[in-house]
């Protein structure tokens, strides 16, 4: 199905990046992040430098997985910066050839380029602990 995108919207910034994934579409996922953006991985620590951001995304797009975001909440901050927070959910056949299901929360920043697309500049989807309301993680 082709769908029409108007990367000038936050929104539908990210459903053409979900849209890629679903896809299994690396290259296109890869336009939707910023040249300074830092992918935040399921351990916390920062992935920085777009060769190493691929090879996360590369392994995501394998998996061809349906990503549902069910809500979120964006606040300008400037003229050409979004923060970003979503829930999400995701299921899809794991490399291990078995089916999974996960769900969770992004934590993003979000940067207008100069041709007015929004990207990701810090991508967090594994910042559910750090809203768990106990502290545990």
């Amino acid at each position: 199905m082709i769908h029409n995108f108007d990367r000038t919207d936050p929104d539908d910034a990210d459903e053409y990046f979900l849209d890629a994934v679903r896809n299994g579409d690396v290259k296109t996922a890869m336009t939707c992040f910023d040249n300074e953006a830092v992918y935040i991985g399921k351990d916390g620590k920062p992935i920085s430098g777009m060769d190493n951001i691929e090879k996360v995304i590369t392994e995501l797009c394998k998996m061809k997985p349906d990503i549902k975001v069910y809500e979120h909440q964006m606040a300008p901050v400037g003229n050409d910066m979004m923060y970003w927070l979503d829930k999400w959910r995701m299921a899809g056949t794991g490399p291990d050839g078995k089916p999974f299901e996960m769900k969770g929360a992004s934590a993003n920043m979000m940067r207008r380029n100069a041709d007015g697309h929004w990207l990701w500049l810090v991508d967090n989807p594994f910042a559910l602990p750090f809203f768990d309301a106990d502290g545990k993680k």
